[in-house]
């Protein structure tokens, strides 16, 4: 950072040092320094901007440094306001903020220990542990967590306070005409939407002609206008089933006889005083399963993979193994292709998102199973080579409470 003079007045200037290299000769391993250098240096940028915010807040108030960050960087009002209001609550958050400082972390996670700070008393150092370890969307989770055990109610009061936040807007836009939804729902409500969603999507999949397909996006609107417009079907007591299955993992602590990290399948915390509420007027179905009792291995029997399975498929990968999309919107691929007598058992099977199962089919991307068990998804190999082989594990290995890794 050098020193300069903006219309007579001292000021600085941030230099920003990258590597010198053209991409088109830098090597794989150049190219993903010259990607974690810049982040590194776009995180500091981002500090000293909120700093230079903060302090001006602190001179002229927060509307007037909300306006001048807003003229000055581009943004949009609300991202003002909430560069403004982290940058201020960072001055208590020491270790946040020096991690920030350095480029350790970036905005997004700085936000995501803010705003739990706001909330629970939290250990600091553990969180911004592991920021430095995780990308934003899989620290929310981890602070998420955080917040429910450093929480002295089990998350319970968090979780009213999110109910009590929920609404719903329905409006027309200018521009085309289209009819606008938007909606907030407290995490339970919202996995129940969004599985009903997900279900109709399916059934809507396989009804599609396969070479004209609409987009994930289309199929989706069309999932909703039908669960809205279309009446339910109906059984013969008149009563059916919404689809709103709602998947829920906990574990059992046999000692004390307890559920206890009660969980959504994304790996949203919930009270176990909730899970135990939903279990009086709902069907229970375990989370983890053994395969003596459910079809967890139904060899080449079957290509789609079974509800029990895929419940299965959503404790173990808890969302896409290439891109840890949401496991709602991901589809049970075949690591060993059933048309080349690949098995539909839960050990020949892992979660994958439409883009990234695109990838795998048409643009020679593999799915590797690491020592631990883990499925992972490696970019196709050099020179169009054919995929390396994949092997499934020959002895069946029980799904049980420890598949949390």
């Amino acid at each position: 950072m050098s020193g300069r003079a903006v219309d007579g007045v001292s000021g600085n200037q941030v230099r920003v040092v990258l590597p010198s290299v053209p991409v088109e000769r830098a090597s794989l391993a150049g190219l993903k320094e010259q990607m974690r250098s810049a982040s590194r240096a776009v995180a500091q940028a981002e500090a000293a901007r909120a700093w230079a915010a903060a302090e001006y807040s602190r001179r002229l108030g927060d509307r007037a440094a909300e306006k001048t960050l807003r003229k000055q960087s581009g943004q949009s009002t609300r991202g003002s306001r909430t560069e403004v209001r982290v940058a201020n609550r960072l001055k208590d958050l020491p270790d946040t903020r020096k991690a920030f400082e350095e480029g350790e972390i970036t905005f997004g996670h700085a936000k995501i220990i803010a705003k739990t700070s706001e909330r629970v008393n939290i250990d600091e150092q553990a969180l911004v542990a592991q920021a430095k370890k995780q990308p934003v969307d899989m620290f929310a989770r981890t602070a998420r967590r955080h917040e429910q055990q450093q929480s002295g109610d089990d998350g319970v009061s968090r979780l009213e306070a999110q109910k009590r936040m929920r609404r719903a807007w329905i409006g027309t836009d200018r521009d085309d005409g289209m009819t606008v939804l938007y909606a907030r729902f407290d995490p339970i409500t919202g996995a129940r939407v969004k599985n009903a969603l997900s279900t109709r999507s399916d059934l809507l999949w396989r009804e599609e002609d396969p070479k004209h397909r609409p987009s994930t996006e289309q199929r989706l609107a069309d999932a909703l206008a039908q669960l809205l417009c279309e009446p339910r079907n109906t059984g013969k007591n008149g009563k059916g089933k919404s689809g709103a299955t709602l998947f829920i993992m906990a574990n059992y602590d046999t000692v004390s006889q307890q559920l206890r990290d009660a969980g959504l399948v994304d790996g949203t915390p919930i009270p176990v005083e909730t899970v135990k509420d939903l279990a009086c007027g709902a069907e229970i179905v375990p989370a983890f399963f053994d395969s003596r009792r459910q079809p967890l291995w139904v060899g080449s029997s079957r290509r789609l993979a079974t509800r029990t399975q895929r419940m299965a498929l959503f404790a173990r990968d808890r969302g896409c193994v290439g891109c840890d999309a949401d496991p709602e919107w991901c589809q049970a691929h075949h690591v060993i292709p059933w048309q080349a007598d690949g098995p539909t058992d839960i050990d020949n099977l892992c979660l994958l998102c439409s883009r990234c199962h695109h990838q795998v089919h048409d643009n020679g991307w593999q799915i590797r199973q690491t020592p631990s068990g883990k499925h992972v998804m490696l970019p196709p190999t050099k020179n169009n080579r054919p995929p390396l082989p994949v092997t499934v594990p020959q002895r069946r290995r029980k799904l049980t409470t420890n598949l949390r890794r």
